[in-house]
């Protein structure tokens, strides 16, 4: 069980953003996936059992995102609410919706000391998470990048041994920027821009509202693991159900 919110602040705020990200771990993920991140405008932090007073205030405050941010297919996470309770499967994809649908996304890659352009039509960016329980009680998260695009396509894909007929945008996978973070419950995963916006950081986690440019952050918290038999392999195809009271 997973707990996911997006909190915003104005950009111009900087001390802000410099106080939670004092509180946050960053050592979790090695040294040269933090500098390829921050080269794309990316930073990734844990919390402990407590996040800092700033970020409190925020995850608080009622959410009031733009009608633009709603726009979430079916599985989407729904920015226009402050918090979401996510219930994953062990292993499988699930999709946390960073933007609404930008009709005109230009997009900047620096891979290696090269720098890459994209420009994508009705592109939505999103992460790809996939959560694994441990036996310790805790869960290992693992994180992707990703840009949705273009026009609906029809395809077959394979899963669990079978082929199905999807439809669907094509999707630029960063994988390259994929990290993976271990949490016990009760702790967070923090994800927004670096403290210069740009690349990534400012497709994924800039916006503007009354002309003024906002910062936002994705605060992932592990709430508890099932190992039961809703992560048994011959279950995976069943219906995900929220646990009950």
């Amino acid at each position: 069980m997973l707990d996911v919110a997006f909190v915003r602040f104005p950009a111009s705020d900087a001390a802000k953003y410099e106080a939670i990200w004092n509180a946050a771990n960053e050592q979790g993920l090695d040294t040269e996936l933090r500098r390829e991140l921050a080269t794309n405008g990316l930073r990734v932090g844990v919390f402990g059992q407590q996040v800092p007073t700033q970020l409190r205030e925020l995850l608080d405050q009622p959410a009031n995102l733009s009608q633009s941010m709603t726009q979430v297919g079916e599985g989407d996470l729904d920015l226009a609410s402050s918090r979401q309770h996510l219930p994953v499967r062990a292993g499988h994809r699930t999709i946390i919706t960073a933007s609404g649908v930008l009709k005109s996304l230009p997009v900047l890659l620096s891979e290696e000391g090269t720098v890459r352009g994209h420009q994508l039509q009705d592109a939505r960016c999103i992460f790809s998470l996939k959560a694994y329980p441990q036996g310790d009680g805790g869960a290992k998260l693992a994180m992707t990048p990703e840009i949705e695009h273009g026009e609906s396509k029809t395809r077959w894909g394979g899963t669990e041994g079978m082929l199905i007929h999807q439809v669907g945008q094509d999707r630029l996978v960063l994988d390259r920027l994929r990290w993976e973070a271990a949490l016990r419950p009760g702790q967070s995963l923090l994800i927004s821009g670096s403290s210069e916006i740009k690349g990534l950081g400012e497709s994924f986690f800039t916006q503007k509202t009354g002309g003024q440019a906002e910062r936002r952050m994705l605060v992932v918290r592990f709430s508890q693991a099932q190992v039961d038999d809703l992560f048994l392999p011959e279950q995976t195809s069943a219906p995900l159900a929220t646990p009950g009271q």
